[in-house]
């Protein structure tokens, strides 16, 4: 994989590309079905793949807001890696590139970037006139390159979009959320202190500091894995306010098993699995203590089904 990071004025020195173009917010399945086609066309015509990448996300620009996503800019460089792009280009999505029609856009793609056949999804849109697919249809048709139009997906009777998926993360609805990302959905950040509580109740946690704006799940307890040198645990993770101590702020709070160093300031990614339970108010801390025995025992049940 070789990775290109341009502007508008770039010229390519590469030819005979493939490239399949969106904001590939968290990789999902429909996602996955443009990369299959991608490979499909280099296989038949003997080109090379690519992916053109946004470094911010285009919704942010245009609403001028900073929304929570799905996946960070270096998880999508990372993931394409795993699945052998050849180049990935990337490039920021400031007021200028918002401001390209959709014919100076596909010309950009043409003139600039050398490409000879484009895979969008169906409901592709682009440019400041929101350009449709009849309009890359047309370009290509006049300009002697070639078009793929990937139908959408649908999961239980809805269209698999990055926009669902943030919904179910939000409501804690997370089976649909990993079958639809074909993994577990995952947090990124440093272990910060905290106020050490779990030390106290005989269950410590690692306090995640976010590395990016990710889209939190729904307040509550997770059965999880946690990464960590690149091992896994499995682990359970409170996500919420800590209703016994009146906590102001939210944190995501891991209690890993089996695991007893000391890892504050160093990276880690919590994967959540199963949301089990709501966060709960309790009249003490005995009984604080009482329920995450039972935690514990919920997630030596859950362990038995995921270690298969």
């Amino acid at each position: 994989m070789e990775y290109l990071k341009i502007n508008l004025e770039y010229k390519s020195s590469k030819d005979n590309i493939v490239i399949a173009l969106g904001n590939f917010d968290g990789m999902h399945l429909g996602h996955r079905k443009l990369i299959d086609e991608l490979n499909s066309v280099k296989l038949k015509r003997n080109l090379k793949t690519a992916v053109l990448l946004f470094e911010n996300h285009s919704k942010n620009v245009v609403l001028k807001k900073e929304f929570p996503r799905i996946m960070s800019f270096s998880d999508k460089i990372d993931t394409l890696t795993e699945l052998s792009i050849d180049y990935i280009f990337s490039i920021e999505f400031d007021d200028k590139f918002r401001n390209l029609t959709s014919k100076e856009f596909l010309e950009f793609l043409t003139n600039n970037l050398r490409v000879s056949h484009i895979v969008v999804g169906e409901d592709y849109t682009f440019g400041v006139d929101r350009g449709k697919v009849n309009v890359i249809s047309n370009f290509t048709d006049n300009n002697g390159i070639s078009l793929s139009v990937v139908p959408s997906l649908k999961y239980d009777g809805y269209k698999i979009s990055s926009r669902n998926i943030i919904k179910d993360i939000e409501n804690g609805n997370l089976k649909p959320v990993n079958f639809l990302l074909g993994r577990y959905y995952s947090l990124k950040g440093n272990v910060e202190s905290g106020f050490r509580r779990g030390h106290k109740l005989g269950y410590p946690t690692a306090n995640l500091k976010l590395s990016f704006n990710y889209v939190i799940p729904k307040d509550g307890v997770y059965f999880t894995k946690t990464k960590y040198r690149n091992k896994y645990y499995f682990s359970f993770t409170s996500v919420g306010n800590n209703p016994t101590f009146n906590n102001k702020n939210v944190s995501i709070e891991t209690h890993i098993f089996d695991f007893d160093k000391e890892i504050y300031d160093e990276e880690i990614e919590f994967f959540f699995i199963e949301r089990f339970r709501d966060n709960e108010k309790f009249d003490s801390v005995e009984k604080l203590k009482e329920q995450l025995s039972l935690d514990r025992e919920k997630c030596n049940e859950l362990i038995k089904t995921y270690s298969d």
